[in-house]
């Protein structure tokens, strides 16, 4: 739907003409005569009549203001073609369109356009990424963490020089871009499952294994952002996951880790709730011994 032009002046002829005759007993009290025979109104009709072509026009763009318009948006070289529709059509998709890194959602659509094999970006405003210290902040740092398509994971040293290198002039004078490689938090689940009297407990075993891969992975089977950076991992999830699964009938334990290491989220009693993720990580790939099923059946 069109934009619909405002009304800058909806006076009419006879508006001015009744204004202007208003104010003759303020202005000119000796000026008696009103009628139309008064050569004082016809000069009042004459200027009313000059008005109304005025508001006329200043109601209206003409063609020759829309392509002074367009040239000043596209540059002195452009050209109009012979469909002035068409042209601003043109020119209102360039300018839509994003070209300086200013905010962080900037940054990251700038970074995956300029390289067709980054699945994700993440900004991190505030960051040197050169001194391996994410925690920090400092003024004037911008960090973009890169994640190559499946793909071209052995090319991403290259993919970061092509991202650096296309962000740098985008950004705003003294800003410091740093782009690096995203950063991974390794992960080890063990899960103890009770299946459904019909399952087979490899076959179960191998499809809660590969759930568990595909809901903590960065990116899909396509290539799709999956796994938010800086999302904890919650045993609350976990649990809800594998209690849903076709042939578990129910689950009795999750344990988690990370890295060997003991950093947990905990409630105030002290209980194990999950894995802490930190702003700028994301949960790397997990591999068969990442992941510990333990089939567990019900005695009779």
């Amino acid at each position: 739907m069109p934009i619909q032009l405002p009304n800058l002046d909806d006076r009419t002829y006879d508006d001015l003409v009744e204004e202007a005759r208003s104010l003759i007993p303020t202005y000119a009290p000796e000026w008696t005569n009103h009628n139309p025979s008064d050569p004082g109104i016809t000069l009042i009709e004459l200027f009313a009549y000059l008005t109304e072509l005025l508001i006329y026009r200043l109601n209206r763009v003409t063609d020759a203001n829309v392509v002074s318009f367009l040239k000043l948006l596209n540059g002195p070289g452009w050209q109009p073609s012979s469909d002035l529709a068409i042209d601003i059509q043109k020119t209102m998709q360039q300018l839509r369109q994003i070209d300086r890194a200013v905010t962080c959602e900037d940054f990251e659509q700038l970074a995956l356009r300029a390289d067709d094999r980054v699945a994700r970006a993440e900004c991190l405003p505030r960051r040197n990424l050169q001194m391996q210290d994410f925690e920090t902040e400092q003024a004037g740092h911008v960090g973009v963490l890169i994640v190559p398509k499946t793909a071209f994971e052995a090319q991403l040293s290259g993919i970061l020089a092509t991202v650096q290198k296309d962000l740098e002039p985008r950004c705003l004078l003294t800003t410091h871009l740093h782009v690096a490689a995203a950063q991974y938090r390794k992960l080890q689940i063990a899960t103890t499952v009770v299946p459904l009297p019909d399952v087979k407990d490899a076959d179960l075993e191998q499809s809660v294994r590969q759930a568990l891969k595909q809901f903590l992975a960065p990116l899909t089977t396509d290539d799709k952002p999956n796994w938010a950076f800086g999302r904890n991992v919650f045993v609350s999830e976990v649990y809800q996951l594998l209690d849903q699964f076709p042939g578990v009938d129910y689950v009795t334990q999750i344990n988690m880790q990370a890295d060997g290491s003991n950093r947990r989220s905990t409630t105030l009693a002290g209980a194990f709730v999950g894995i802490k993720i930190r702003p700028y990580e994301l949960i790397a790939n997990l591999i068969d011994a990442d992941i510990t099923v333990n089939i567990e059946r019900p005695i009779d």
